[in-house]
């Protein structure tokens, strides 16, 4: 009887696991930033989409070189993508990164061999919930909150 019991608690666990990494990873292969507890990193294993919600900080680290990130505005609620105001923050430049993400265009970034940057979305206009950062990487790579 104990055994029967093992078995079903190593089970739940199993499926809680399951559970947790699909409500981060969703079925269309998109990872949510705000699925990861503040403070915390992930590195997707295989080339990585995140969407990174309005005024949320998130830090990308390169993981192989030469490793580019494509930055395009995306609204996931209702309505058209509006342009976007994004800072790159990079330890590796001498000033903060202001670029303009204008929908139905693609801004790319190159890292700077394995370094980090941050990456801070901001509405130029006001902007409806759905508005956000959606950050697509050519290999693994690894986000934290």
């Amino acid at each position: 009887m104990q055994r029967g019991r093992g078995l079903a608690r190593c089970l739940g666990g199993l499926l809680a696991a399951v559970v947790l990494s699909g409500a981060a990873r969703a079925g269309d292969g998109i990872f949510r930033l705000d699925t990861l507890p503040r403070g915390k990193s992930v590195t997707i294993p295989r080339p990585a989409t995140t969407y990174v919600p309005l005024a949320e900080r998130a830090r990308f680290t390169a993981t192989d070189t030469p490793q580019t990130l494509s930055l395009k505005p995306v609204n996931t609620g209702r309505g058209p993508a509006q342009p976007l105001r994004v800072a790159i923050y990079d330890a590796t430049q001498e000033r903060v990164q202001q670029v303009e993400v204008v929908p139905g265009t693609t801004f790319l970034y190159t890292f700077k061999g394995l370094s980090s940057i941050m990456l801070i979305p901001r509405a130029k206009a006001p902007a409806g919930a759905g508005m956000q950062l959606k950050v697509e990487s050519n290999k693994p790579l690894e986000i934290a909150h």
